[in-house]
């Protein structure tokens, strides 16, 4: 019997913290070959017309960060494959199965690139609006990206019993509050990490922009790391070693506070930037090769399961090594063909994330097979990524319309009184 895990997922978003990259600014390689080639380089920040009114955001004319949708798409893809179907699992080569139960992996490279972009919003230039202000624009950023397709996801679940007959066991208001990681879900199980991530971005800018907050050393925002290994050390007191953590009757090793080191490591990557976005292209693929040994180290001490044995130590490991990883492959191009596909995958990770469960169900509840397990396994892709494809233009799209068109609104309230102060002095004799 395969034990699987549950996993996490950082909301699936556009690199509007990322520097511009435009197609003036550095040819795109013409090979496959070549596509994986990096480029170190600082990219020029995105031009403002002189004409422009401030409203406009320069992030819309900004392309797309193709490392970090490598990163996104080798983890969404990780989390689908080891999510798929017992009848594609039960067909695999012995090889490929032992590769896929590694897949869970990609939960700690979202968590690690999640820090890593939303700590780059908080840490960018300081404005000078109001704390409140500033705190609630992030906020409304944050949750009408990620809450709007949520609720929906978390409806189908709910109305299970009156649609299909089947409970939604474990169901409660605490799904609804973002609170059931810390009990053990029994369904919708992938949604933990998603509380993970929405206490994340309620928790992170009230220290980030609180006084003084940005005079902090570097090493200051690692300090969660260190409180995760002693969270998880306290957890496992008492507990059978070597035990999976799924099969525990009891307890909450899904908790938030046990899981902090992925964003830790984000969240430091970002907060330094400006000095690794600096190095040369040696030293930034230096850092991704020791990322690299860090990630095998890991694996083979610790395996592919999480135990009460490996559960204090394998999710530090493997986000130090994923933050090595970002630092050298965050300014990577591709080509320009094979772009356009990384770029799909990425953009509809965060539909296939909440999605796959269901269609896991589904298919295991008809059993249904096509005689192949690569068939079966394609079907599954296709159905997982074309769902996210429909809700991301039926729900995220317009949700982030409303939310440009709530801030736009904002903006122009907040700047009136500047505005009407400006024209009061010019008339003044």
């Amino acid at each position: 019997m395969r034990v699987r895990e549950t996993l996490s997922h950082p909301e699936s978003k556009e690199h509007d913290e990322g520097p511009f990259m435009g197609a003036g600014v550095k040819q795109a390689p013409r090979s496959l070959s070549l596509a994986l080639l990096t480029s170190f380089e600082r990219q020029p920040q995105c031009p403002r017309p002189m004409h422009a009114p401030a409203a406009i955001d320069c992030s819309t004319a900004r392309r797309r960060m193709d490392g970090l949708d490598v990163l996104r798409a080798c983890a969404i893809l990780g989390v689908l494959l080891f999510h798929a179907p017992e009848v594609v699992h039960h067909a695999l080569p012995a090889p490929l199965r032992a590769a896929f139960t590694h897949g869970w992996m990609g939960v700690n490279l979202f968590f690690v690139l999640s820090g890593y972009l939303v700590g780059k919003q908080v840490f960018a230039p300081e404005d000078e609006a109001p704390l409140g202000t500033r705190l609630r624009v992030f906020w409304l950023k944050r949750w009408m990206r990620t809450l709007p397709l949520y609720f929906g996801v978390l409806a189908i679940y709910a109305l299970k019993p009156w649609t299909v007959g089947t409970p939604f066991l474990g169901g409660g208001w605490h799904y609804a509050v973002f609170l059931q990681n810390f009990s053990m879900p029994r369904d919708f199980v992938q949604s933990w990490s998603l509380c993970v991530e929405e206490h994340f971005y309620f928790v992170l800018p009230l220290v980030a922009f609180a006084p003084g907050a940005r005079r902090w050393p570097a090493w200051v925002w690692l300090l969660p790391l260190g409180l995760s290994i002693l969270a998880r050390a306290l957890f496992i007191r008492g507990l059978p070693l070597n035990q999976p953590l799924v099969l525990l009757a009891e307890g909450a090793p899904w908790s938030t506070d046990q899981h902090l080191d992925g964003l830790a490591v984000g969240v430091f990557l970002a907060r330094t930037s400006a000095t690794w976005r600096d190095w040369s292209r040696t030293s930034r693929l230096a850092c991704a090769f020791l990322g690299g040994v860090a990630l095998l180290v890991t694996v083979v001490r610790w395996g592919a399961v999480v135990t009460t044995t490996s559960h204090p130590w394998i999710h530090a490991g493997l986000a130090v090594g994923f933050g090595g990883v970002l630092i050298g492959v965050e300014s990577l191009q591709l080509a320009r063909g094979f772009r356009w596909s990384v770029q799909q995958v990425a953009l509809l990770s965060y539909g296939a994330y909440l999605w796959h469960g269901l269609v896991v169900r589904v298919a295991e509840r008809m059993g249904v097979s096509l005689g192949l397990w690569s068939l079966d396994l394609l079907t599954f892709l296709l159905i997982t990524l074309g769902g996210a494809w429909v809700t991301y233009f039926t729900v995220e799209k317009p949700c982030l319309k409303i939310r440009d068109a709530i801030l736009e609104r904002w903006k122009l309230r907040d700047e009136s009184p500047l505005r009407d102060n400006m024209t009061g002095q010019k008339s003044a004799p």
